[in-house]
């Protein structure tokens, strides 16, 4: 089965796949349309949006990060190549709460990102 490599970067890459299956991360073989038990279009919608904010703050948090001193608001712990970001901090960074379904579009989010090389470190996603 394909392991999937980050490579779905728009919003109609991830609906044009949504029922692909395929190898996430740390997961069995599945599809986001398994793991999410059917979201819809506007959920995924809500997810990319939702990601890119999420994304930009990790990047832009790299130029003051500190692990030993920083608070982040995204929730990013470890070191600054490889940051794991708390669940609870960024879904409230990115007012997620406001926006939809925390489960279906947490669950969307993680599975497409965990463990991506962005331009600052690679992105982990913790409880």
């Amino acid at each position: 089965m394909k392991k999937y490599n980050y490579e779905w970067k728009t919003l109609n890459d991830i609906l044009e796949n949504k029922k692909t299956l395929i190898n996430f991360r740390g997961y069995r073989e599945t599809s986001l349309d398994e793991i999410t038990d059917g979201a819809t279009d506007n959920d995924y919608k809500v997810a990319h949006e939702l990601w890119l904010k999420l994304k930009d703050a990790f990047n832009a948090e790299a130029k003051i990060y500190n692990n030993k001193m920083y608070q982040s608001k995204i929730g990013s712990v470890g070191p600054i190549e490889k940051r794991e970001v708390l669940r609870s901090m960024w879904w409230d960074f990115v007012d997620g709460d406001n926006h939809g379904d925390y489960r279906k579009i947490t669950g969307i989010i993680e599975m497409l990102h965990d463990g991506e090389e962005l331009e600052t470190g690679t992105i982990y996603f913790g409880s």
